[in-house]
Parts: C-alpha cells; structure tokens; sequence
C-alpha cells in the first residue's frame, strides 16, 4: 500500500479525489469557486502591485530627479571648502555623482502674479550628462546658466502661472539675502531672463526654479567659494541612510529628499501596503472555501478512506492524500492568476484603450505605469501555496481520525 506503480499511492488518489469528488456536487462547486476565487485574488494583487510599484517609480524618476537626492552641508548649512570634499564623496558606494549646489527659498514675480519657490543655483560643467533635469531641458539651455549671465530655467506649470517666455524678465527675490536699510529690512532681488523651462510631468515643475551657481551666490549674498553644500546622486535615491553613516568627517551634515517628500513616499508605501491586505484577504476567504470543501470531501468519502485503512493504510498516508487533493485547488488557482495577472498588467494599456477607459495618461500618453518584479511575483504565487496549504492540515487531520469499525457499521 505504499506506491502505484507510476507513482506514490497518496499522491495517486489524492488528485484523483481533486478530480471527481463523488456525489457532492455541492463539494465540487465550493472547491470550483475557491479555485477561481484564489486565481482572481491572485491576479487582482499582481495587478496592483505592478501599477504601485509603476507609480512609485514613475515619482521617485521624476520628482527625486529634480529634488537633491542629498545635500551634504556643515554648520550653518553651508560649505566653505566644497572642492575639498567632492572627491572623498564621490567615491563612497552607489554615488553616482556629486555637484557644488547653492539652494533657498525665494520669491519669482512676473506679469503682475508672484510665486514662492524653491531656488538652486548650479554649476552646469559638473552636472551629470544623464541627469533628468539636462534630459528634459537640453544641454543647450543649460549652458545657457553662465555666470553673471543672471538667466533662469523655470518650471513649464511655473511659467504659464506667472504668463512669463523665454527672453521676458522676471524678479527673483530672498529674504535670506536681505539687508537693513532706512527703508526698513529689504529683501535681495534681482532681475533674471527666462532662458527655458523644463517639464518632468510632476508637482516641482511648479516650485523650482534654476540659475548659475555664482548667480545664485550673488542673489544670497553668500560669501566667495561657498555653497549650501554638495548635491548627491544615488544609484537608489531610497539608500540615502546608508550614506549618512558613511561620510568622511563628522563635521559633514545630510539633508535629504526625505525631509521634503518623505512624507509623499510614505504615503505611497502604506496605500501598497493597505491594498495588498485587500487582496490578500480574498486569497484567504478562498482558502477557507477550500477548507470548507474539503471536509465535506472528507465526510463523503469516509467509507472509502475506513476500507484503506483495514487494508493496512498509515494515517500519515491518509494525511497526505487530503492535503494533496486540497492543496491542488490552491496551486492550480495560483497558477492561473500568476498567469493571468501578468499577462493583464502587461497588456493593462490596450485593453483599458479598448474598453475606453483612459482612467492615467502620463505627460507622454502611455496610459498606467505598470512596473512588474519578478520576485515579488513569486512571493505573491508563493504565498497563495502557503495560505492554500495550511489550509487542508484541518480536514486532512480528521480524515486521519475516521476510525474504520464506526464508518463501515452502516455501509
């Protein structure tokens, strides 16, 4: 009674339960239903996983690739002796690049309308060739930031609010360069030209605003050859941590996106975080069917498992013919909705095209970011096994304590 000739006896009889199920059509329907309810849960949250990770992605590339990834800076936030420190940076693990940068808060006004905005003033010859800023505005208007030259590169959202082009004039003033006069206390301003603007497609195209560093030196009043600090590039704008804990000096201080838009960031993680459990709670309500349907299976086939076990049957072999049949359904209705959901995330465009359903388009009209990671895949189809598995133990338990004398006594 220990194997089939083809193979182990349990698993023998355990598919060919999963298979026919007898006279409990009622059995055969619920174990229908959880399969297709553990395939739709499946694919539902490979789906959503796929277009959160697209989002996040879609803002980590656009509003991190024109926000400072980090800022290393010192006391006062500025740096005296940036030159000094940009090799020592540049060579610590996933830097990508590092620049001398000049930032602050700032006032822009243009036809009659005034905006607060966020200024950074930048070298263009040490900037990253591969930088989106430099991507989106070309090399062209970049080198367009000369020094004294006293040009600006707007936000496109920036310079349609403002009514403003390139080659018209607008007033860029700081509080942080101001001054007593008998006037009272004056802001620094000056008056710079539009030179381009930029558009990644997210919130900073309205906030920022980008001039020569030695400009923005001037506008601030900052002393010669000093900076707020270095700009960083990651390779993981997420690792900035690591970062921290691997400056060269610990009179070296980081600011990182994190304190402008970490808030953002969290935000999308818990929103991932809460729609999976949505979805992870259909997977269990469907592994409960497939519990539910295999202890009807185990009470319609009493009699039969009763005769196995007379002929010498082990309880641990019973124990695995009902967890096989019942883990089947799961690892069937995991598969298909692996499938399925890839298949849809990847095709999730043309099919909401075909439907008529433009529920996203991006800047550049490709509809949902969608962003599938294999090994989140097969933790998704992974879990649903082990939801499905621990599933049977239950029912495959009590078929294991069918004694045969009390199943036989009315057959």
């Amino acid at each position: 009674m220990k194997s089939s000739i083809f193979q182990p006896l349990s698993l023998a009889i355990g598919l060919r339960y999963a298979g026919a199920r007898g006279d409990n059509r009622f059995a055969s329907f619920i174990s229908l239903f959880s399969t297709f309810g553990i395939a739709i849960g499946v694919m539902a949250l490979i789906i959503v996983s796929s277009v959160m990770n697209g989002f996040e992605g879609q803002l980590k590339n656009r509003i991190l690739g024109v926000i400072p990834h980090a800022v290393i800076t010192q006391d006062a936030g500025r740096l005296a002796d940036w030159s000094h420190w940009a090799p020592a940076l540049s060579a610590l693990p996933g830097v990508v690049a590092v620049a001398p940068l000049v930032r602050g808060e700032a006032m822009v006004q243009g036809r009659g309308q005034l905006a607060a905005v966020m200024l950074q003033g930048i070298d263009p010859d040490h900037y990253p060739a591969d930088d989106l800023l430099r991507q989106s505005m070309g090399v062209d208007r970049l080198a367009s930031l000369k020094p004294g030259s006293f040009n600006v590169i707007l936000g496109a959202a920036l310079a349609r609010k403002l009514d403003v082009l390139p080659g018209d004039k607008v007033r860029l003033l700081s509080a942080e360069g101001s001054r007593f006069t008998p006037m009272g206390r004056m802001p620094s301003q000056r008056l710079f030209t539009v030179s381009g603007t930029f558009e990644v497609g997210a919130d900073v195209d309205d906030q920022v605003v980008v001039v020569n560093l030695d400009d923005a030196r001037r506008l601030l009043r900052y002393p010669a050859n000093t900076v707020t600090g270095l700009r960083v590039w990651m390779l993981d704008a997420f690792a900035v941590g690591e970062l921290a804990r691997r400056l060269p000096d610990a009179s070296l201080q980081q600011q990182d996106w994190r304190q402008e838009r970490g808030e953002l960031f969290r935000a999308v993680a818990m929103e991932k975080q809460i729609m999976g459990l949505m979805l992870v709670l259909i997977i269990m309500v469907a592994a409960f069917n497939i519990l539910s349907a295999l202890v009807m299976v185990v009470l319609d086939k009493q009699g039969e498992v009763a005769i196995l076990r007379t002929m010498g049957m082990q309880r641990a072999t019973v124990l695995r013919i009902f967890m096989i049949q019942g883990a089947w359904s799961g690892m069937l209705g995991a598969l298909i909705g692996s499938l399925l959901g890839v298949l849809l995330a990847l095709f999730i465009n043309p099919l909401l095209q075909l439907l008529g359903l433009n529920l996203y388009m991006t800047a550049g009209g490709v509809g949902l970011p969608v962003h599938i990671v294999p090994s989140q895949i097969l933790l998704i189809t992974s879990g649903a096994l082990l939801i499905s598995f621990l599933a049977t133990l239950y029912p495959a338990y009590r078929a294991t304590q069918i004694r045969p004398a009390e199943a036989l006594r009315y057959e």
